[in-house]
């Protein structure tokens, strides 16, 4: 049987080898990536006077989960543009307190003498788990707007008041006619320019630097805008008196003359109301002064007096309170009058400035597409600058929540899978387990090659090697320089006889040895019974032949000097494709063979 050798399996099977790491290794790849997950993560800080007691800004209750609620995901979603369910970004949230070593400590000391801690995190780390369909970068870029997006709603929410918007936009695809769309934008304008006069009295150093602009500058803008561009608009509308339609304009404007005549009415019945209350209350409270100080010079007030004031002091209270509320309540009513009866007298100068239009057979007017365009000029002039507001707030809402919210570390992104280590280590796995393998196959197959395929006696391959070996190069002509060598040895039958069975198998295969050499060199020697042995080689031509049998014969003859008595005596015949002019090897075979026969001169050895 063939010696061990683990190099010869594994050079043997080295394609296999190879093979199979490279397959188990895409798979184990493929696997991972299925698998893989990409996190990340950052630690955020709320730094709020209540933040350790678990409050707000405002002293509402802290609740972290607004950091993935349906808002902040959506507005993520939107500066993103990516398209994407909110549930399932939502479910890939989580968030984990962040608490000091020494505080967890001490929660287990605590917990061990069986009290409570009474320890409210202000630390939180933020994870945002992709699936394997992403990569890291969308997971840091969700986070990231998920977080910044967090901190304008929280700012919002309980730092800052709601960004300002409006509603002129409609204004470029409504159906308005043009004096009631000059209306509306007139109307938005002034709403701005009531927020702005705030903003500027609470942040007046503050610039966006995003806009450049301040809360002045912008009030400014918006001043101008209210004072001459939209009284520009009107007089162009009005000066014209050009409408879409003026019967339905005229309608409109009647209807609504007619339902601000009723909420007139309505606040002055409202307001007589409250006007008597008010002086049935100023009456009771003159009797309950007169009452409380009747006397009070007196020297006999006694108990009298002391009753009075307790009696005064219990119901002066909730009548000063409700008294106070109708008063206000009284010129809230008359403010609201005032303006809705400015509105009316608005509404009848629109309807005598369209009546007398109506009636004009000729008049200079504007073409309704000239007004129309100067409507969209000024509505796009007020969608500008309402971005700026907008973005300017959020600004101001970024640098507020710094007071109240610190983002402590940048976003980090880790793999689940950490696939390159995998990968190495499937490579290498595979190798070995090939390698294992090869050994194990190559073993097994030189035990079964052993049992089926080797001559016991002589220790190379037997007769059925040698057939399986000439059919398979029958299949096809044989190369140049292919060389048959077959040789008998002709003295095995003198040993067998005087010196028993043993010892010829013994000579025999000492013999076989010393051909098997070459064939292991140069190609394959084997036995074919009855002392013939077979040798091929492929590309071997005849000189090269010739020097390989002085070889053998010198070999053979340092043997026999050695066993005197016992010595190897061998005839020979050999052949070759190029010399002989034959290329199938049953041919080359044959040819030697009958070489064989006719035995050359070869003292001792022949």
């Amino acid at each position: 049987m063939k010696k061990f050798s683990i190099f010869r399996y594994l050079k043997q099977f080295s394609v296999v080898i190879f093979l199979l790491a490279v397959m188990g290794s895409v798979a184990i790849y493929l696997y991972g990536r299925s698998q893989q997950r990409y996190i990340a993560s950052t630690i955020i800080q709320y730094t709020n006077k209540g933040a350790k007691n678990g409050f707000t800004p405002d002293g509402s209750p802290l609740d972290v989960a607004e950091i993935y609620s349906s808002t902040v995901i959506d507005a993520a979603l939107k500066d993103l543009d990516y398209e994407a369910n909110i549930d399932s970004i939502r479910s890939s949230c989580y968030v984990e307190e962040v608490i000091p070593e020494k505080q967890e400590k001490l929660n287990e000391a605590l917990l061990e003498k069986g009290e409570e801690s009474s320890y409210v995190p202000d630390t939180y780390q933020v994870f945002f788990v992709a699936g394997s369909d992403k990569d890291e970068d969308y997971a840091w870029n969700v986070l990231d707007s998920i977080i910044k997006n967090y901190c304008e709603f929280y700012t919002e929410k309980y730092v800052e008041e709601q960004l300002q918007s409006n509603d002129s936009l409609a204004l470029l695809k409504g159906e308005y006619d043009f004096v009631e769309s000059a209306q509306i934008l007139e109307n938005d304008v002034y709403k701005m320019l009531d927020y702005l006069l705030n903003q500027r009295t609470n942040w007046p150093n503050f610039r966006s630097v995003e806009t450049g602009y301040t809360y002045y500058d912008l009030y400014n803008v918006y001043t101008y805008l209210y004072n001459y561009d939209i009284p520009n608009l009107y007089a162009t509308i009005l000066g014209t008196a050009e409408t879409k339609d003026i019967e339905i304009l005229m309608n409109r404007l009647t209807t609504d003359s007619e339902d601000l005549q009723l909420n007139i009415e309505k606040c002055q019945e409202q307001a007589s109301q409250l006007k008597l209350l008010i002086d049935n209350y100023s009456d009771r409270n003159k009797e309950m002064m007169d009452y409380h100080y009747h006397n009070t010079n007196t020297l006999d007030g006694g108990t009298e007096y002391i009753l009075k004031d307790v009696e005064y002091d219990k119901e002066n209270a909730s009548k000063e309170t409700t008294y106070d509320s109708l008063i206000q309540e009284y010129v809230n009513l008359n403010i609201e009058m005032r303006q809705k009866q400015i509105e009316k007298k608005h509404n009848e100068y629109l309807l005598s400035v369209f009546n007398v239009a109506m009636h004009e057979e000729e008049r200079e007017t504007l073409s309704a597409e000239e007004i129309q365009k100067k409507i969209d000029e000024c509505t796009v002039l007020v969608r500008e600058f309402d971005r700026n507001v907008e973005e300017t707030g959020r600004e101001l809402n970024r640098y507020l929540s710094a007071d109240y919210l610190t983002m402590i570390s940048s976003i980090n992104v880790t793999s689940a899978v950490n696939l390159k280590l995998y990968l190495v280590i499937a490579i290498v796995l595979f190798t070995v387990v090939g390698g294992i393998g090869a050994v194990l196959l190559g073993r097994l197959m030189d035990f079964i090659d052993y049992h089926l395929y080797v001559d016991k006696t002589v220790g190379l391959p037997n007769r059925a090697k040698c057939d399986e070996y000439i059919t398979e190069h029958s299949e096809k002509l044989v190369k140049e320089n292919f060389s048959c060598l077959v040789l008998r040895m002709t003295s095995l039958n003198d040993l067998s006889r005087n010196y028993g069975r043993a010892t010829g198998d013994v000579v025999l295969r000492d013999f076989g040895m010393i051909l098997k050499s070459f064939g292991d060199l140069y190609g394959f020697v084997g036995y074919n019974g009855s002392g013939m042995f077979m040798s091929f080689f492929p590309e071997c031509s005849s000189g090269k032949l010739d020097v390989m049998i002085e070889a053998i014969r010198r070999q053979v003859d340092e043997y026999n000097k050695i066993n005197a008595g016992r010595e190897i005596r061998f005839v020979y015949g050999e052949s070759t494709s190029n010399d002989d002019g034959v290329f199938e090897i049953r041919a080359l075979l044959h040819l030697a063979l009958q070489r064989m026969n006719t035995p050359k001169d070869t003292p001792k050895a022949g």
